[in-house]
Parts: C-alpha cells; structure tokens; sequence
C-alpha cells in the first residue's frame, strides 16, 4: 500500500513540474512570434548590419519549405536576429531512400543597425 501512495505522489509531483514548463515555453514562443523576420534573398550593403551566424533548418521527410519558417524564424529570433540575408530555400537530395526530396532554408542571420522595413528591402516577412 505503501508503494502505491509513493508512486501516485511521485507521479503527481512529476506532472506539476512538467506542466510548469510547458506553461514557461508557451509564455517564450508567444514573445518571440510577436516580432517578425525579414527574409531577404540578396547580400545588402555590408554598413547596415552585423552578421551574426549562418542558419540552416531542414525537414527530415517530404513537405513544402513554407512549413519550415516557423523553426527557422525561431532559429534566427534565438540568436538575436531580426533580418536573414542571403536566404534561400529549396527542396534538396537526401541520402536515403526514403528522403529523395526534403524542404531546406537557409542563410544568415544578421541584426539590422537601424529600423528594419523589408518591403523596402525586397525581402518578405515570416513569424
């Protein structure tokens, strides 16, 4: 009987702390889709910004690229990013058979030193 209490308050103890993690992931991805990313195709001029680092998303099966923009823009908002210059994203060769064709995205992250309008810059925005 003994067991059964220490394994039900175990189990309870466990699903509070995992309830409260979801509940903070959920609070940092509703923060971080407000702003959204500047996806341009081209390399601007080198003054307006501050390279950060080369991202790459890729799905491992099938699927379009636009499903990938989610993930890529989280990659980019996560390094401080609010522009990806040089940006491209096609469907690519997987090594394995099942992985004939797969959507990749890429490019570089950048922080842009003034107000960022990506109209302006030819660019489209993601969130």
């Amino acid at each position: 009987m003994k067991k059964y209490l220490a394994i039900t308050a175990l189990f309870f103890t466990l699903s509070n702390v995992t309830n409260a993690e979801s509940t903070t992931k959920t609070d940092v991805a509703a923060n971080t889709q407000a702003t959204p990313i500047c996806l341009v195709e081209g390399i601007p001029s080198t003054d307006q910004f501050r390279s950060i680092k080369r991202i790459k998303v890729a799905k491992g099966t099938y699927g379009s690229v636009v499903e990938l923009y989610p993930r890529f823009a989280t990659s980019a908002r996560k390094l401080g990013a609010d522009v990806v210059v040089n940006y491209n994203g096609s469907q690519r060769f997987g090594f394995w058979p099942w992985r004939i064709v797969r959507p990749v995205v890429w490019g570089t992250a950048v922080k842009w030193n003034t107000t960022v309008d990506c109209n302006a810059l030819g660019g489209k925005e993601i969130h």
